[in-house]
């Protein structure tokens, strides 16, 4: 079973309007305890949760903004990794980037650490819907990142678009991803925004300040996006992820698949050895603790009913779907057990739910309406 780290860097010098991960405005003081207290972390969660040397396949250091981070830092904190795990050959480490905070000298630098996966939150290239969304880069910072990427030879980074935002139609859409596409990502991450309560952005939609695309004019946006990727030779192997062949995000496959892994840092989740744990999403409260000798753990209580539920929905939003065998292996139920009979026929008569070798997937029409059909599919 695959093996992934998740590290949480909670600094931004900027706080997007849309966004609603735990972050906290950077200082050189808070990052340089943040770090210290992560290598006291890191010992006693090795120690207490994976007493095993295991090989970790994967890492992914997301944020916030893990691009502002001190590399001599981070250093200390991967050579604590390694003292105590093995890192696999062909491991995948992905690094999320800011266009704005890129500069081939912290490109270079990660690259020495062995980070071989950037993924650039490029998020449009329309400098009115950049300002909306209170991203502090241009256009211009997104076309130097990805040469910059280019031109220290890595041959894998990713991209994150996001459609579906206010005031934007079919030819906005359009120009973004002939944009994107003429960089030639072998990733691309294509979500729709999601409006977060509590963030400035719900704030202006709730006063009616700002109106999101309706529903149909959404759907079209999605469903044309995803035609153009595969036009483009992108593969859809997961509702809001597109690759080339071979390009796939490994790390986030993990997640979908249920395996293992350790998350770091305030607000970070793990899952290991079927259970469910998360850090508090509060840096004050994640270091007191810490220093004190006790992780700043909770336990996930949901049980088993919501780790099924789970599965199921991560598993349809994939192209490969749920593996029936898989399924039982794990929860030793059948899929069919946690379905509701009556839909599930319906839906496969209708032609969005396929039965397929040994797993239920849903047809292209089918994952245009993914979280519909998973709602009426559980029971």
């Amino acid at each position: 079973m695959a093996f992934g780290i998740y590290l949480h860097y909670p600094f931004c010098t900027n706080l997007c309007s849309y966004c609603d991960f735990y972050k906290e405005r950077f200082s050189v003081e808070l990052e340089r305890d943040y770090f210290a207290t992560l290598l006291q972390e890191t010992e006693l969660f090795l120690s207490e949760q994976l007493p095993q040397r295991r090989q970790v396949q994967s890492i992914y250091v997301g944020g916030g903004t893990p691009s502002l981070a001190n590399i001599e830092f981070l250093e200390h904190w991967l050579t604590l990794i390694k003292r105590h795990l093995n890192l696999a050959p062909d491991l995948e480490f992905s690094f999320e980037c800011n266009p704005e905070s890129v500069s081939g000298e912290k490109l270079s630098q990660l690259q020495n650490l062995s980070m071989n996966r950037p993924v650039f939150g490029v998020q449009s290239f329309n400098r009115k819907q950049l300002a909306l969304l209170a991203r502090n880069h241009n256009p211009h910072h997104t076309y130097q990142a990805v040469y910059l990427a280019n031109v220290l030879g890595f041959t894998n980074f990713g991209c994150d678009l996001i459609f579906g935002l206010p005031g934007q139609n079919s030819d906005d859409l359009a120009r973004d991803m002939d944009q994107l596409l003429d960089l030639e990502p072998p990733h691309i991450s294509f979500y729709q925004l999601t409006i977060e309560p509590g963030t400035p952005l719900a704030d202006k939609v709730n006063k009616g300040k700002l109106r999101l695309p309706e529903d149909e004019l959404m759907l079209a946006l999605y469903r044309g996006g995803a035609e153009r990727l595969a036009e483009a030779g992108y593969y859809r192997y997961e509702v809001s992820s597109f690759a080339k062949p071979g390009f796939e995000c490994r790390h986030n496959q993990n997640y979908w698949e249920g395996g293992d892994y350790l998350g770091f840092g305030p607000a970070a989740h793990s899952f290991i050895g079927g259970k469910r744990l998360y850090n508090v999403s509060n840096l004050d409260e994640w270091s007191e603790s810490i220093k004190r000798g006790q992780l700043a753990l909770r336990v996930d209580t949901s049980g088993e009913d919501q780790r099924m539920t789970e599965a199921i929905m991560l598993g349809l939003r994939t192209s490969k779907g749920i593996s029936r065998a898989v399924f039982s292996e794990r929860f030793g139920r059948t899929l069919e057990e946690r379905l509701n009979t009556e839909q599930y026929n319906l839906l496969v008569e209708s032609g969005h739910v396929i039965p397929d070798r040994g797993h239920v997937r849903l047809s292209d029409d089918g994952l245009l309406v993914a979280d519909e059909i998973t709602r009426r599919l559980l029971r």
